[in-house]
């Protein structure tokens, strides 16, 4: 693997951070620390791999023992807005591949927020001791050969194989490799390497094949009427594991708030005979099975000691458990009144390393695990501990942070010592200006206890009370954190909340129901969304405890948010004028039964007979009531939230005389995918919010 150019120096702190200049500090200088993600590792620790983004320049970084010194390895240069994902590594660490660009829309259309005349087409790229990086093919979703020679990518609706090395392929690996009905995809390989499962889409119902590469034929496995997904091979690779859910009925739609039942099935590969293992009970959820954009897990799999693992939420929280594939009861290996969000497995498969909120539930911590017992070890760690990788039997790596140290790469040895590898702060970076969140509670009317990270900076030379501001998330199905977050999207959200307050602004980030975090019930919550906007009354009370704080003046306060957090934002301002005095509402949902009729029920299985309610639940019906001024920012090519929503609630509102600014950003995505983009809207924000609310003091 050819390396391009060195970092600095291992060094043994959290981070090695500039002296900032005195006085006070602009949005820029808080989005500009580097955002590690997507970190993998190769067998025993070979070498580490993951993906930065450094103001929007994205690059593929690798470190290797003993020192773990950082290397880049793609030379990108420009805030291009082309996404890097899907980063893989190969067994002994000398093959790194992963995809440029994102996925193509309904019309074959890449995201092109550049606006580049000829367009972008999604690339699978390849690293390996050969050459410089590479393009291998087009498509998605690479995934490596045991032995490393050969990649399996999606195409279309198909699945191709071409050679990774300057070795011939051999002559199985074709493109398309497999062009059957449906879209096929997931493709996992046995492990000797010679047979491939995959899971065949068919809308209603799926299977689960595989595909002999000797002999060319293909083997469904107890084909039924419903929904196989996720395979896992067994370790001597004559049998697969996989999960199954009802077939749709007709008429039936995604909604993320429903209970999925699961089972686990085993099946031979030979036959195709196979038979249940287990059962979850009806109440299990299927949210650790279909969420694919938080901390990457895999929901099944079997280990090379022959346990099978897997999530649901069956405890009424996000938990793994193990069982035998031979049958018996799970064992659950995260008990407690907390949830799980990812995990390494240990090279002997016995260990496990967690990354759950069983110590802080408004945090993430690492715990070692026995997956014989479930006895837990608390790992020494910060504020933020998410996706552990093992480095050999007993180092491992993850990505941390706290309240004032964005995410870092950090590695942890044998012996105890952390050392964070990635990234070194840029100069300028007001680490030592920021303050640090207070978690909090409060009630809502319905009495259930919310959170939130309430943020407030002494105001220099200012006296009286201060603008205060509500920030709501997105997703839903997400937890805002005290301190720099995981995820990149809210990672900038949590800067601007930062920003703000360094601008006077008391600032209450709320984690409102439906969230992640606090259990089934809090994300299942009754009436929530379309179906009665029950979350609202938890926006109603944060606003209620930030007008009672001494330092607030209860008339200045206003609210922003992004996605779902831009539909409660904008909720807000049309239901309660009189409580809300500005908002900015970035990609918001404003009219849930149209939104059902575009999309199949909005991902909340909405049918027409929730429409008038879906619609009353929605900031459009209250639209007469709306009086504060708002700001609109929202890309035109939004994957997730229809453009359309946007453009009708403005000229609703524009033709009613309400105050309107907007902020369009054409071709930009659902979260923005240049950092140019972020920038402006944020500044943007800030802007229009010390205009409509005024603020006092700066960061001091």
């Amino acid at each position: 693997m050819r390396r391009r150019t060195a970092a600095g120096p291992v060094i043994a702190i959290a981070y090695l951070i500039a002296a900032s200049p005195a006085g006070a500090s602009d949005l820029e200088s808080l989005l500009r620390a580097p955002f590690p993600s997507q970190l993998v590792s190769a067998a025993q620790g070979k070498r580490l791999a993951w993906i930065a983004n450094e103001r929007g320049v994205r690059n593929v970084w690798t470190a290797a023992p003993p020192r773990f010194v950082p290397w880049q390895i793609t030379s990108g240069t420009a805030d291009d807005g082309q996404e890097l994902t899907a980063l893989s590594i190969s067994r002994d660490g000398s093959t790194l591949v992963w995809v440029r660009g994102g996925h193509p829309d309904e019309t074959g259309v890449s995201q092109n927020p550049q606006s580049l005349p000829g367009g972008i087409e999604q690339e699978i790229w390849i690293a390996t001791a050969e050459g410089p990086p590479r393009v291998l093919a087009k498509g998605d979703s690479p995934v490596l050969s045991p032995n490393g020679r050969v990649v399996i990518m999606n195409q279309g609706h198909s699945l191709s194989c071409v050679s990774a090395t300057a070795i011939p392929a051999p002559d199985w690996c074709t493109s398309p490799l497999l062009k059957l009905r449906g879209n096929n995809g997931r493709p996992v390989f046995s492990p000797d390497g010679r047979r491939l499962a995959f899971v065949s889409d068919r809308r209603d119902h799926s299977f689960v094949g595989v595909l002999d590469t000797e002999t060319r034929d293909v083997t469904w496995l107890a084909p039924d009427v419903s929904r196989d997904d996720f395979p896992a091979w067994s370790p001597d690779g004559k049998q697969i594991a996989f999960l199954r859910i009802a077939g749709a009925a007709y008429g039936e739609t995604l909604d993320i708030t429903g209970a999925w039942p699961f089972e686990i099935w085993i099946a031979d590969v030979t036959t195709g005979t196979g038979k249940r293992l287990f059962r979850s009970n009806d109440t299990a959820g299927g949210f650790a099975q279909m969420d694919n954009e938080g901390p990457s897990r895999e929901p099944l799999r079997w280990t090379s000691a022959n346990d099978l693992l897997f999530y649901s939420e069956q405890s009424g929280w996000i938990h793994l458990y193990a069982m035998s594939p031979a049958g018996g009861q799970p064992r659950d290996l995260t008990p407690g009144i907390c949830e799980v969000e990812s995990d390494a497995l240990a090279p002997d498969a016995r260990t496990l390393i967690v990354s759950s909120n069983c110590a802080a539930i408004d945090g993430r911590q690492l715990f070692r695990v026995s997956v014989a017992d479930g006895k837990p070890e608390r790992l020494p760690g910060g504020t933020i501990d998410v996706e552990p990788v093992f480095l050999g039997s007993q180092a491992y790596a993850f990505r941390g942070a706290d309240a004032v140290h964005p995410t870092s790469i950090v590695v942890a040895r044998a012996s105890g010592e952390h050392i964070s590898i990635y990234p070194t702060m840029p100069a300028g970076f007001p680490a030592h200006m920021l303050v640090k969140p207070e978690i909090v509670t409060f009630q809502a009317p319905d009495g259930l206890t919310i959170h939130g990270q309430l943020f407030r900076s002494t105001p220099g030379g200012a006296g009286g009370r201060r603008a205060g501001l509500l920030f709501v998330h997105g997703g839903p199905v997400r937890q805002m954190l005290p301190g720099w977050h995981y995820m990149d999207y809210y990672s900038n959200s949590y800067a601007m909340n930062q920003y703000l307050a360094s601008r006077g602004f008391v600032v209450l980030s709320v984690n409102y129901r439906s969230g992640t975090g606090y259990g089934q019930d809090f994300r299942r919550a009754k009436d929530q969304g379309p179906r009665g906007a029950s979350e609202y009354q938890d926006v109603l009370a944060a606003r209620e405890y930030l007008g009672r704080l001494p330092t607030v003046d209860p008339a200045r306060i206003g609210i922003y948010g992004g996605s779902y957090g831009g539909l409660l934002a904008a909720q807000a301002l049309a239901r309660n004028s009189d409580l809300f005095a500005a908002g900015v509402d970035f990609h918001g949902v404003h009219d849930w039964a149209q939104k059902a009729r575009e999309s199949s029920g909005a991902g909340w299985g909405i049918d027409p007979s929730l429409y008038e309610r879906a619609y009353q639940s929605s900031p459009v019906a209250a639209a007469d009531r709306w009086r504060s001024p708002v700001l609109f920012i929202h890309g035109d090519d939004d994957r997730s939230v229809p453009f359309s929503q946007t453009t009708d609630l403005v000229v609703r509102l524009r033709d009613r005389g309400v105050p309107v600014d907007t902020l369009i950003f054409p071709d930009e995505e659902h979260g923005f995918l240049r950092y140019a983009s972020w920038l402006r809207a944020y500044d943007a924000t800030a802007a229009f919010l010390i205009r409509a609310l005024g603020s006092a003091g700066g960061m001091h």
